[in-house]
């Protein structure tokens, strides 16, 4: 610490030396310049460039004259010349030491540069790596924004498909005839309650049909043929089944009230035909009222025949007495 503080002030002396000296200098050939030089009639000529030239000179001096070093030096009574020539002997032979050193230590700082070189290879290939990784990620950073608009668009996609989900699901519902509806409207009895059922899904599916026509929606046309079909057999079974209970009242002495309590529990077979094929309906209508027609002829005319049989049957002879009994004297006796 004491040679650095040394060298400090040695460099510090030293250049004010060199500098009052060059100020001394700069005077002394600016006086030799004004001796040379015969005297010219200058006129109006600025010559305050000097002036300001020596001002800078004198401040120059001032201010190296205030150095802590110099005032000290000036105060010890201190030759500055001999003061900065021991200086540069004592910086040069610092100097030397220090060559000294740096060889001695030559080894070690070629080691030192060798670890730096290879420090700096390392450091690079790690550049290169975080400038890739950074390009990887400028790379996934768009591929998520990508995602996030395709998740976007998917959402939006998926509440659509939700909003109408509901009615699609309807109208599928309703279009679709299950092979269940088809196997027991074919080869079911009309008699089993699991073909009442179905025939009450197949007026649905006949009437949402007839809807869908009216709206000229074009899935109409993929079921129309099969439930027409459908309804087709489904008339001829129920026309056939109600025409035999309908005969089956002219049988003589059958109680008509038992196949009428049949087809009263089959009721909805005849609302089948009045809404989907009127002309066997009336057919039907017309078969069951002339038949009960003729059933009530033929009660009412026999039962006619049977009164007027009882009302000749008592007739009074001569044997008979008509009159009235005269209660009054009877009660006076």
């Amino acid at each position: 610490m004491a040679e650095a503080a040394l060298i400090t002030g040695a460099v510090h002396i030293n250049t004010h030396v060199d500098s009052m000296s060059g100020a001394m200098a700069y005077l002394q050939d600016k006086k030799s310049d004004f001796d040379v030089v015969p005297p010219l009639n200058l006129g109006d000529l600025d010559i305050t460039t000097d002036e300001f030239i020596l001002d800078e000179v004198d401040l120059h001096i001032q201010a190296n004259l205030e150095d802590d070093l110099v005032k000290e030096a000036l105060k010890t009574g201190v030759d500055l010349r001999q003061y900065s020539k021991q200086v540069e002997t004592e910086l040069q032979r610092i100097e030397q030491a220090s060559i000294k050193d740096y060889i001695k230590e030559s080894q070690n700082i070629a080691s030192l540069h060798n670890q730096i070189t290879a420090c700096d290879s390392i450091l690079e290939r790690m550049e290169g790596m975080l400038s890739s990784f950074q390009s990887d990620l400028s790379s996934i950073s768009s591929e998520i924004q990508t995602l996030q608009q395709q998740s976007v668009s998917m959402n939006m996609r998926l509440k659509n498909r939700q909003a109408v989900r509901s009615q699609l699901s309807q109208l599928v519902d309703e279009l679709v005839v299950p092979s269940t509806m088809i196997s027991v409207i074919l080869d079911s009895p009309v008699t089993e309650q699991e073909f009442l059922e179905q025939l009450h899904e197949l007026n649905n599916k006949i009437n949402f049909a007839k809807e869908l026509s009216f709206r000229e929606t074009l899935a109409c046309s993929d079921i129309q043929d099969i439930v027409d079909r459908l309804k087709i057999k489904a008339v001829s079974k129920i026309r056939e089944f109600i025409l035999q209970k309908i005969y089956s009242f002219r049988k003589p002495m059958t109680n008509y009230q038992i196949p009428q309590n049949t087809l009263l529990k089959y009721r909805f077979f005849y609302q089948f035909l009045l809404a989907n094929e009127r002309t066997v309906a009336k057919e039907i209508r017309d078969e069951y009222v002339d038949t009960m027609s003729k059933i009530y002829f033929s009660y009412f005319k026999s039962y006619s025949s049977r009164l007027l049989k009882v009302q000749y049957e008592d007739v009074a002879d001569k044997d008979d007495l008509m009159g009235e009994e005269d209660t009054a004297k009877k009660d006076i006796l």
